[in-house]
């Protein structure tokens, strides 16, 4: 019972920051105990008696105008040299990432992952095909995997005019490299999903946008899809499989209150003879 108790305490802690990795943690360590059952060691298995780990419901939190302009405010000053400060000077990659994913929805990995091959300025519509990831391979570093993370992830996505500025602008100062990627590191390899989220997290260091993730930008995108157009588009532009996906963990909604018209109209009791009075009878042609 001390073991069991114990148990639950430790891996409902570690779910309050990490509570996928408790869900591990729980599996792991079950399995251990049960080899420890089979062999002798222990009578009883004190995981299974141990509390179930219920994912937090985590609120949708979408940008609005002017924390977008913090955001990219955040990152110009960040990408300003530095007095006496040591090390590569910052490039512009930071914006340009950001931007793009604000303009098509696509996961940073997506994003990293898109090269010149995929984008065609030469129509009047120009577009971008989202049909690779950068993942990590242990031993081998990161490299770009030649599929999205599902079937409904490849897709073709018409640029908004702000994005086909962006990568006009990376295209007239690209540097050949043998990737063809759109964005590659100093010495023409894929850059890396972690440094890029660090170097965010360095820009909106001390700014108020420390809630502020890579992620949040696809959820702003969703949103503000979800309101002007509706979800289905939402969930194509994001390249998910179900809508269902979509409108819970990436479209902000503001919460509903329960209709409580009908009570809340006894306190209009007496309105009308009120402006009756006020107005005075009214004047027949």
């Amino acid at each position: 019972m001390q073991q069991t108790r114990r148990l639950d305490k430790f891996l409902r802690k570690v779910a309050q920051d990490y509570p996928a990795a408790a869900k591990v943690a729980k599996v792991v360590l079950g399995n251990m105990f049960g080899l420890a059952v089979r062999r002798g060691a222990l009578a009883t298995n004190p995981i299974r008696e141990t509390g179930r780990l219920r994912n937090p419901r985590r609120e949708v939190v979408a940008l609005d105008s002017e924390q977008l302009e913090d955001v990219r405010t955040a990152i110009r000053k960040w990408q300003q040299p530095t007095p006496g400060k040591s090390g590569p000077k910052p490039t512009g990659d930071l914006a340009h990432i950001v931007d793009l994913m604000l303009a098509t929805g696509a996961r940073i990995g997506e994003v990293l992952a898109l090269r010149w091959a995929d984008v065609d300025l030469a129509t009047a519509h120009p577009t971008v095909t989202i049909c690779g990831t950068i993942i990590f391979v242990k031993g081998k570093g990161f490299f770009r995997q030649e599929w999205t993370k599902s079937d409904a992830g490849f897709r073709t996505i018409v640029l908004p005019r702000f994005a086909v500025a962006v990568v006009m602008d990376r295209k007239l100062t690209a540097v050949d490299n043998p990737l063809d990627a759109i964005f590659a590191s100093r010495v023409g390899t894929w850059l890396s999903p972690h440094n890029v989220r660090r170097q965010w997290r360095q820009a909106r260091a001390d700014t108020g946008l420390e809630w502020v993730t890579p992620h949040t930008f696809r959820k702003t995108v969703a949103t503000l899809l979800d309101k002007e157009a509706d979800t289905k588009r939402a969930a194509s532009q994001l390249g998910h499989r179900t809508e269902q996906v979509t409108k819970k963990h990436y479209i902000e909604k503001p919460a509903i209150a329960p209709d409580s018209s009908e009570i809340l109209e006894q306190l209009g009791a007496g309105r009308a003879s009120a402006v009756a009075k006020r107005d005075g009878p009214r004047q027949t042609a």
